[in-house]
């Protein structure tokens, strides 16, 4: 009873007042995931009933906040930003490098008490790691294509075709198709330039979708699919396919996207059962909160889907997939912003509200030690 009570004043207060929201953006880990943060959480939606406010970390460490990107403060070390966070409701992340998808979701959420909108770390971290998350999908049920991991001085026992890609790297980068035994030790070098650990897959010739889950109303939905139109000569997606680098180092999505992908994709009524069932199969396996997004490769002989790869992200502009997928569908994604970031803000926390105070009690008392 306490809980109900609890969720209905936090409704009650939004009702009357504004949702403070906390963009939680950029990189510690390279110039190249900043920018491809800036990129995505400057297309942000910006429901009525929100106020927002921007934290943005830079490969230096340092930080910056502010109402808008554009009237961001000077830069400042982590426990200046945390002495200068105004209240808050809950943490929207668009920080996509492997520091940002774990430890800064889990520093937010599980130190301070703010929640976090999407996966929680320990789920995040799970997915990150490839092999792991494949283990695991697989064992609920869900078809993958063989592999193996590999590292320095292993024995390869995989045959090509197969897919070489670093274990915990996203945006394809590193990834190699490799068709034939000459291939390998390019397709190996280059991996390892991004990782320790490499995952040789299968490859499952046929068609490429994109699948996502969304909790609405405390059920798992599934909207319509994107289909990524390969050819022959190129069956896979690579980095160049996703990202173009400006000469300043601003990251853009190709231009040549949303010709070479199909939504709705054209899947049949039996298909897209297969390919909800895995996904919402995957979504509860890894333990995924508020949304999740997989790619799929549907076999070409037998139709049937295997799943590659989970992404936990989701950064609500117009240019995120999930959202591409949902307004497809009819929905208005300011209004799925909204329900969903507002649900997130009231999860209960343990003693959440008096843990973010009493931080910042103590990192203004060290600041002014020091």
């Amino acid at each position: 009873m306490q809980q109900i009570q609890k969720s209905s004043s936090f409704s009650t207060s939004i009702a009357t007042s504004k949702l403070r929201v906390l963009h939680l953006a950029g990189s510690r880990v390279s110039k190249f995931y900043y920018n491809l943060s800036i990129m995505y959480v400057k297309e942000v939606v910006q429901p009525a009933g929100v106020k927002s406010h921007y934290a943005v970390v830079h490969p230096d460490g340092f930080w910056q906040l502010g109402a808008s990107l554009d009237e961001l403060s000077e830069k400042m070390s982590l426990q200046e930003m945390i002495s200068q966070l105004p209240t808050l409701d809950v943490v929207v992340p668009h920080m996509f490098c492997s520091l940002g998808m774990t430890s800064f979701r889990s520093f937010f959420e599980d130190v301070i008490g703010l929640p976090v909108v999407g996966s929680a770390s320990h789920c995040t971290s799970l997915a990150t790691n490839k092999a792991q998350a494949r283990s695991v999908v697989s064992a609920s049920g869900v078809r993958v294509a063989k592999a193996q991991q590999f590292r320095q001085g292993d024995t390869l026992t995989m045959k090509p075709p197969f897919i070489v890609k670093p274990n915990s790297e996203d945006n394809s980068l590193g990834v190699t198709l490799v068709r034939n035994e000459e291939e390998i030790a390019e397709a190996l070098r280059v991996g390892f330039e991004y990782d320790q650990t490499l995952l040789i897959e299968d490859y499952i010739p046929g068609r490429e979708l994109r699948v996502a889950v969304v909790e609405r109303d405390g059920k798992l939905c599934v909207p319509s699919t994107v289909e990524y139109l390969m050819s022959e000569e190129q069956p896979i997606r690579t980095a160049g396919d996703k990202l173009e680098s400006l000469p300043d180092g601003t990251l853009l999505q190709t231009r040549s996207t949303a010709s070479k992908r199909a939504c709705p994709a054209d899947v049949t009524p039996e298909l897209f059962e297969k390919l909800a069932d895995a996904a919402k199969r995957a979504h509860i396996a890894l333990g995924c909160r508020d949304f999740s997004l997989y790619d799929f490769r549907i076999h070409s002989e037998t139709n049937e889907p295997y799943l590659i790869e989970a992404g936990l992200f989701w950064s609500f502009g117009r240019i995120s997939v999930i959202s591409l997928l949902l307004e497809v569908d009819g929905e208005t994604l300011e209004d799925v912003a909204f329900k969903l970031w507002s649900s997130a803000a009231a999860r209960t926390r343990v003693a959440c509200g008096s843990l973010f105070k009493y931080l910042k009690m103590e990192v203004n008392q060290v600041c002014r030690d020091t």
